[in-house]
């Protein structure tokens, strides 16, 4: 009876059995895409900003 059952590939659907849902992967792009923004747009080395500038201009206002 066990030896039935050995054979996974058998009971594997062939048509989807490598293809991730488009909801994944439309959220893995996404996230990759904010990653780039968020690094381009607050990293010190590429757009100036630092929370002390943030902080000091917040004061003078």
């Amino acid at each position: 009876m066990a030896e039935e059952f050995d054979d996974i590939k058998q009971f594997e659907a062939k048509e989807t059995s490598r293809k991730l849902p488009v909801g994944w992967l439309i959220l893995f792009w996404g996230l990759i895409l904010w990653g780039i923004y968020y690094f381009a747009s607050y990293s010190p080395a590429i757009s100036g900003w630092s929370q002390s500038k943030a902080y000091e201009e917040s004061i003078k206002k």
